[in-house]
């Protein structure tokens, strides 16, 4: 095609084919002749298992949340209902014989994916946050970490630790509660995953909560703002050091309510922010002697 075409510009004959871009680009004028050339040449040949996955061009992409990406299901159960009695009984039977087929790493998979969906609803957290989150358990259920632990314990700390890792702003409690878990066997299993995983987390920031806690506290922008300029102060000062994050977020934004007087009770940020109305006074008078503020908190 290329041999008997020339350049509309210059009139040549003479082309460059890049092959990567599918693209025939004029020697002379460097004119991009044609943009969408089919490579007709052979595939690419594989002689072990790694380089036939590093070369294949074929199949769906790898979903981490899907046990076996590349399964067959037959049916569901809303096409077998619609079938009739002998057909039903026939689908029925084969669906139940293709799911011996799976194995039993896959069959704890697909129970642990089904509570990650579960979980990742109520907390309504970002499909990134909720893949990263299965990746985390297949690496922990290959490694053997959920031999002799709960399944759901496990899933529970994935999904914590991927919240951390894309600095979604989601307490240990928060988790907890949607997830049915316990708090400290959360806590054990969140660690035990950064342990055995050799997973890196930065500390938590307050400013991941202040937006947060001020949507539900429906606060106006002039407060967020000021107690966002309040918690920079203090990491100035460094005042920050050994602080639950959770707790000077939800101080600073009382500071400013009553700054701004943008009234909000103590129970009413203690209940949005998870935290107790004490540690919030205690939190409060602190930040007040430490950054010599007028207001007294009662």
């Amino acid at each position: 095609m290329l041999a008997q075409e020339a350049c509309p510009d210059c009139g040549h004959k003479h082309f460059f084919l890049n092959r990567e871009k599918g693209e025939a680009i004029c020697r002379n004028c460097s004119c991009v002749v044609e943009d969408s050339i089919v490579d007709l040449g052979r595939d690419s040949v594989a002689f072990d298992e790694e380089s036939l996955e590093s070369n294949t061009r074929t199949g769906a992409p790898f979903d981490p949340r899907i046990a076996n990406n590349l399964s067959t299901t037959i049916g569901s159960q809303d096409d077998i209902r619609k079938l009739s009695g002998k057909s039903k009984a026939m689908v029925s039977r084969l669906r139940k014989k293709h799911s011996w087929a799976n194995t039993s790493f896959e069959h704890s998979l697909n129970h642990a994916m089904d509570h990650l969906r579960m979980l990742s609803g109520k907390l309504d957290l970002p499909r990134a946050v909720e893949k990263e989150a299965a990746m985390i358990y297949r690496r922990a259920a290959e490694k053997g970490l959920t031999l002799k632990r709960s399944k759901e314990d496990i899933m529970v700390g994935a999904v914590f630790v991927a919240c951390k890792l894309h600095s979604i702003p989601r307490s240990m409690k928060e988790i907890a509660r949607e997830g049915k878990a316990d708090l400290k066997i959360l806590g054990k299993t969140y660690k035990l995953l950064l342990r055995e995983l050799d997973i890196r987390i930065m500390p938590t920031s307050p400013h991941d909560y202040i937006s947060k806690f001020a949507n539900q506290l429906k606060l106006s922008p002039k407060t967020q703002t000021a107690s966002v300029k309040m918690v920079e102060k203090m990491q100035k000062q460094g005042l920050l050091s050994g602080l639950s994050p959770l707790s000077i977020a939800a101080s600073a934004l009382y500071i400013s309510c009553i700054t701004e007087k943008e009234r909000r009770t103590q129970k009413e940020v203690a209940s949005a922010t998870g935290i107790t109305e004490a540690t919030l006074r205690a939190r409060c008078r602190r930040i007040a002697k430490q950054l010599k503020l007028k207001y007294k908190i009662r």
